[in-house]
This record gives structure tokens, C-alpha cells and sequence, in this order.
């Protein structure tokens, strides 16, 4: 239901909307399984198949965003998609030795688990809900108190500095927040350790950050062992805290200051709201995005998640903490005992057992902090095999389908967010299934090509056409196989790891503020390489069978398409293993407006291009014969740059390059005291709105062919360079 709530609607969408949504989805999907499962002749099902398919053509060009033609459409693709299906087990299943039915089961589980995700998807997304803003109470007395808890590991001192400078700063009544920080990288054990190097350093770092803590006005928090990793941190603080409200940030998660306006008013309304839960948005390219030059022209991998998905789990009373950029109610979190530990996903665990208790959450789809995505491969894996294992554990220690106290639309969504980690397998059953039969002979699929085109093309056309209808806008298709492919290989073993042993995860730290100095091959391709291998095989094999085995054509030209597919999505990989140089621990913002600067108090305008933490960059006309040169200060009020307080900058020329118009100058802040680096972290970092107009301005679905085709053109030019990189080293 994508109305906007009213007041009295606003905590409680779930209880007004889901049960409709629930039954009539349940009916409509019975209707359709009826329909699909109607035996037809071929000349009907082409007619079914031509119509089917213009339709889903149309809807390109009208692109409908809400009401009933976008229904129709939906139910329109589930429809052939479940008729798909019955076909598929009904009419194509290999019987004539064990490996074929075993191949033939392997392959059928993998489209299974697609047509499974497919309803889902649809019930969660076609109608999200919109939530009507609350802002904060006016009155500071009716203002809940707040803690804005960090805890921290092992991320860069600098990197620390600029997320408690920018807490410091968010907008609250005074007297009503406090921040702490929630060092685990100097705990009492880590700076006793026997390892004495690293115990000196677990004590210098408990040092300086105590004093940072103490120069910019923050409290410095740690404990005696680092036990249950976050969750256990944040448990500990909250026995030395007291705020009626907690927001939490990871180290890297630098928060707008708007971030407690625009979510505190949600608890004052609803006593039993137990959490507010916002996007998480990054400042730098995660390494697909660097390594393929994507990062400005398309939409973010978590942009699906956090503008559809979590919007849709809205409606149903389903939004789930997801660790950092939320602000939670204490008394319902240690109602459970605090943060909840049993899995390494601790904030969906945490979110599953509130829910089950029958309290509410709320998602404001805003995007507040400005984080980092893990700069390599390495980091970026490690980051998604903790988050695959977690929601593994929480499908098999806490099953939603089965826990007690939640709804049918909670239990939908949580199984969902559950489900859908599980793609690693899926994504190497559909590359390994063709191979069974390609490389061996072992006959996984029965039928001839006609038949194919007639139930397997509508169904092919209908699942791309609902991903480009509920997801275009934050998520190209090409795009989306090729992040399942990097990393289902890596990710495949760490679910089997959870099968074998629900309890055996343990929480892996995801590397942030890495600088990458030199272009080079990440270490984790070598799986890659012994796949293409194997696909290229299948290629050349199916190619040899296609010619001598004119009756098995068919499902040999099937195969083939599908084998080409993934060795495309497995070469354009390559493009992302090959890791380009990054000398900047902070990103760099482009943005352009019109400065007045001044030098030596004569004024001097100017346009600024892009802005960090360290500097920014300006382009200034030349003006009476004077050439800025490197060693130069000029002075900047914060405020004429974007800060919202006034304060005097001053900034170092570095680079000064002459161009047509004027010149281009690389400039250096130069921090003198606390008041200076608070104006720069606000000037980069205050204003959620930079950050909502950079999101909305990826999110564009128009010429989405073209768009598509360039990702591809770039991931094969890439992996080009990988290859000639594996080349030039094995020849030296």
C-alpha cells in the first residue's frame, strides 16, 4: 500500500494493511497456480507466449510506478513464471540413470530457489509504503535523551576523529546527548596480551584515542575482554549509559546533522516503537564500482535494499536494524537482554526477537551517514561471507517461518532477507548444471528448443522485466548477476561452513580506510581462473555435441546459451579482481558551487569542484595578472563553503594549474584548533541533502539498454587488463 500514512497510521501499517495484503495475496496466487497448471495446446501457449511477451514490451515504454497496470503486470509475470515451473517438473526431468536425476534435481533446486524469490519479491515490493516524516519535539524538555554510541575495532585514528567530530556536531537540545566512543581495540586484555608488540599497541591506541575523546569532548569507553565482538561491546556500554534513546554508528558512519530531527519524533509518538532504522550510504566506490568506473554513473549494490526492500518491509511492520545509522529505544533493547549475540548478524537478531514481541519499527528512507564501502576485493568478500553466514545461522537457529509471536508479513519478510543469502549455491548450480551434461553427457534437462522458447522465453522476458519494473531505478540487471558472481565462489563455502556447523561463524571485522598504492591482481582470483577454465571447456564440448547430435540439438543450444551467459558474467569478473590504485584513505565529493575566497583580504571568486576532509579543489578566473602559486594561503568563511556555522579557514595551495578560463587549485585545510576542524567535518559532512541528490541522481532508469551495454564493454575491457597483468607476471 504505497498511501502516505496519516498521523494515526503512521507506527501501524502493518496491522492496518498487512492482513489485506496477506489474504488477498494468498488468493490471488492460488487463482494463478489454478490458471498456470491448465493444460493448453502448443498453439495456444505460442499465442500465450507472443502476448505475454508484448505486454511485458509495453510496459517499457509506459514504465508504471503504482496502481492497478502494475499489478496486472506482476501477476501477469508470476503467472507465467508459475507455469514455467509446472512445466519444468512436470515435462523436462531427466530419468534415465541416477547421475541424470540427481543433475536434473540440481538444476531444478537452483530455478526453484529464482521462482521462490520471485513471489517474494513481488509481495514485498510491488506497492511499497511510504512513511510520513516526524519530525523532533520543538521543546527541549519533551526531547527523549540520547546516547550516540561508536564502537570501534581496528579502523584509522583519523578516520575515528572525523565520526565523533561529526556527533559532536549533530543538531539536538544541548544537555540531551551524549557521545560516546567504544574502544575494543584497547581493551584491558588486548593491552595485556602476551604479544608484546601488540599489546604496545593496543595501549598507545587506548592513549590517543582517550585524549581525542577528551580534547573534542566525547567520553572514552572500553572493557576487559572483547567478548561477543560488537554485540558484546555495545552491551557493555549500555551498563555504563543511560539515555532514554541510543544511536548507533559504525567508526566509519559519519552522520548528518539532521539525523536525530529527522528520527526521534517516531519514538515520541509510539511507546512501542522500538527502532528507527535509516539507509546506509557511502561516500567511495566498493571495488566493483572503482575497478569498472561505475561508482557516478550507476545506482549503488544497497540501493535495492535500502530505497525498495526496506520500504517494502515497512508496510508490514518488518524494517530490521542493520547495525549502524539507528537509533533504538533502550528500555524494549534490554528487555531482551541488550544486543543479541547467537548469530554474527546481531542487529537482524536483535531486530527478529523485538518484533516477535510484538513491538514496532520504522524506516525513514533518507540517507543520513556518509560511510565507507570496504576499498578491496579482500575486504569487500570478507564483509559479504559475515553477512551471508549471519543470515544463514538466524534461518537456522531462529527460523522466522517457525518463531512464535510474528506475523505472516514479518514472517514473509524476515524469511526473505533470510532466503535470499543462500544465492552463492543457486548461482553455482546454475553455472556447474549445463556442465553435467556439456562435459559428461549426464542429461539434466528433457526437451527440444520450440518448447523451450514457448514456456522459458515468457519466463526469461517476465523475471527481467520485474526486477527492471520494482528495482530499474537502483539496480541494473547486468549488474546484479555480475555481484552474485563474485561472490558465490568465496561465499559458497562459507554457507556450507554454517550447514556443517550452525555455531562455527565468528565475527570478522571488515577492513575500512585501506589505500591502495599500486594497481595489482587480487589474490582471490585463482578460484575465478579454474572456473573459466572449466566453462570454456563446456563451451568448446557443447559445441563439438551440437554438431554431432542433431536430435539432442535442442536442449544443447539451451545449455549452450546459458554456459555463454556465465562465462561472459565469469571474463567481466575478472574486471573487478583486477584492483586499481587508490592513494586517498578520505573520498573526494564533486560538487560545484560559486566561492568568494580571499588573499591577503582582497576577494577572490571562485567555483569549487570537489571537497574531503583534507581539502578541496577551485577553479578562479585570472584577475589583474595574479597566478596563485604552490605554498599560497588563502582565507574562506565555512559557512560561504557549504558549513552551516561561521568560522575563518584557511587553505594551503598545493597544486595550481593554469587552463583557459583561470586556474585549478588544489587546496589544503589548515587545521589550527577544535573550532576549525568541526567547521571542515561539518562542511563536508553536515547536510543529508548532498547526500539524497547524489543517491537520486544514480537512481535514473532511462536508456537502460545503453547503460548496460557500457557496464559490459567495461567489465570485458578490464578484465583485458587482468589478463595482460597475469601475463606480464608470469613472464617476469
Amino acid at each position: 500500500m504505497s498511501q502516505t500514512s496519516s498521523p494515526k497510521a503512521t507506527f501501524t501499517p502493518a496491522s492496518r494493511f498487512a492482513p489485506l495484503r496477506t489474504i488477498s495475496a494468498v488468493v490471488v496466487l492460488m487463482c494463478v497456480a489454478l490458471m498456470a497448471g491448465a493444460p493448453t495446446p502448443d498453439s495456444v501457449q505460442i499465442q500465450l507466449c507472443i502476448a505475454t511477451i508484448a505486454t511485458f514490451f509495453m510496459m517499457t515504454w509506459i514504465r508504471p510506478s503504482g496502481g492497478p497496470f502494475r499489478s496486472f503486470v506482476s501477476l501477469l509475470i508470476v503467472f507465467t513464471s508459475t507455469r514455467y515451473m509446472i512445466w519444468r517438473v512436470t515435462e523436462t526431468m531427466p530419468t534415465d540413470s541416477v547421475l541424470s536425476i540427481i543433475g536434473g534435481m540440481f538444476l531444478l533446486g537452483a530455478e526453484t530457489y529464482g521462482y521462490i524469490l520471485l513471489l517474494l519479491s513481488t509481495f514485498l515490493s510491488v506497492d511499497v509504503y511510504k512513511r510520513a516524516p516526524r519530525p523532533a519535539p520543538i521543546s527541549p524538555e519533551a526531547c527523549p535523551t540520547v546516547d550516540i554510541l561508536i564502537p570501534t575495532y581496528n579502523e584509522p585514528d583519523d578516520l575515528i576523529e572525523v565520526t565523533l567530530t561529526a556527533a559532536l556536531n549533530v543538531n539536538y537540545p544541548a544537555g540531551r546527548v551524549n557521545v560516546y566512543l567504544l574502544d575494543d581495540g584497547g581493551t584491558v586484555a588486548k593491552r595485556n596480551q602476551a604479544d608484546r608488540e601488540k599489546a604496545d599497541e593496543a595501549q598507545e591506541r587506548h592513549v590517543y584515542l582517550k585524549q581525542v575523546c577528551e580534547r573534542l569532548g566525547a567520553h572514552y569507553l572500553t572493557r576487559e575482554k572483547n567478548d561477543h565482538a560488537k554485540a558484546g561491546n555495545i552491551n557493555a556500554a549500555l551498563a555504563h549509559t543511560s539515555g532514554e534513546l541510543i544511536l548507533i554508528l559504525d567508526a566509519d558512519h559519519v552522520p548528518s546533522t539532521d539525523i536525530l530531527t529527522r528520527t526521534v519524533g517516531y519514538f515520541v509518538e509510539d511507546p512501542k516503537l522500538f527502532l528507527v532504522q535509516t539507509p546506509h550510504f557511502f561516500l567511495n566506490p566498493d571495488p566493483l564500482e572503482r575497478n569498472l568506473g561505475t561508482f557516478r554513473k550507476m545506482p549503488s549494490e544497497n540501493e535495492m535494499f535500502y530505497s525498495v526492500i526496506q520500504r517494502g518491509l515497512d508496510g508490514l511492520n518488518a524494517s530490521f536494524f542493520c547495525g549502524s545509522a539507528a537509533v533504538l529505544r533502550r528500555s524494549l533493547v534490554m528487555e531482551i537482554g541488550g544486543i543479541q549475540g547467537e548469530t554474527i548478524t546481531e542487529d537482524a537478531e536483535t531486530a527478529l526477537e523485538l518484533h516477535a514481541r510484538g513491538y514496532r519499527s520504522a524506516y525513514v528512507d533518507r540517507p543520513m551517514v556518509a560511510g565507507l564501502s570496504p576499498e578491496t576485493f579482500s575486504g569487500f568478500i570478507t564483509q559479504r561471507m559475515r553477512w551471508t553466514q549471519g543470515m544463514v545461522q538466524i534461518f537456522l537457529l531462529k527460523n522466522p517461518l517457525l518463531k512464535k509471536g510474528l506475523t505472516f508479513g514479518q514472517r514473509v519478510g524476515y524469511f526473505n532477507s533470510c532466503f535470499y543469502w543462500f544465492f552463492p549455491l543457486a548461482r553455482m548450480a546454475f553455472i556447474l548444471g549445463p556442465l553435467l551434461y556439456l562435459l559428461f553427457g549426464i542429461q539434466v534437462y528433457v526437451g527440444d528448443l520450440s518448447d523451450f522458447l514457448m514456456y522459458g522465453l515468457p519466463h526469461i522476458f517476465g523475471a527481467l522485466m520485474l526486477s527492471s519494473m520494482l528495482y530499474g531505478h537502483t539496480r541494473w540487471a547486468f549488474a546484479s548477476e555480475l555481484y552474485e558472481v563474485i561472490q558465490s565462489i568465496h561465499c559458497s563455502g562459507a554457507i556450507l561452513q554454517v550447514l556443517r556447523n550452525p555455531r562455527s561463524p565468528s565475527f570478522a571485522v571488515t577492513p575500512k580506510g585501506e589505500s591502495l598504492d599500486e594497481n595489482f591482481v587480487s589474490p582471490l582470483a585463482r578460484p575465478f581462473y579454474i572456473l573459466i577454465a572449466i566453462v570454456c571447456l563446456g563451451e568448446v564440448a557443447g559445441l563439438v555435441r551440437w554438431f554431432i547430435d542433431p536430435v539432442g540439438a535442442g536442449v544443447i543450444t539451451v545449455l549452450l546459451f546459458w554456459n555463454t551467459f556465465h562465462l561472459l558474467l565469469l571474463i567481466s569478473a575478472l574486471g573487478v579482481l583486477y584492483e586499481r590504485s587508490q592513494q586517498r584513505i578520505f573520498p573526494r565529493f564533486e560538487t560545484s558551487r560559486d566561492i568568494t575566497l580571499k588573499h591577503f583580504g582582497a576577494p577572490v571568486p571562485g567555483q569549487m569542484t570537489d571537497v574531503s576532509i583534507t581539502g578541496m579543489g577551485c577553479k578562479v578566473p585570472y584577475g589583474e595578472g595574479k597566478r596563485f602559486v604552490i605554498g599560497d594561503i588563502i582565507q574562506a568563511d565555512a559557512r560561504d563553503l557549504g558549513a552551516t556555522s561561521p568560522s575563518r579557514l584557511d587553505l594551503k595551495v598545493l597544486s595550481a594549474t593554469d587552463t583557459p578560463t583561470g586556474q585549478k587549485l588544489g587546496l589544503s585545510f589548515v587545521i589550527e584548533n577544535n573550532e576549525q576542524w568541526s567547521a571542515v567535518v561539518a562542511l563536508m559532512y553536515s547536510r543529508s541533502e548532498n547526500w539524497k541528490t547524489f543517491r537520486d541522481g544514480r537512481a535514473k532508469a532511462d536508456h537502460m539498454g545503453t547503460k548496460i551495454a557500457g557496464l559490459v564493454r567495461s567489465s570485458i575491457s578490464h578484465a583485458m587488463n587482468h589478463i595482460q597483468a597475469v601475463t606480464r607476471e608470469a613472464r617476469s
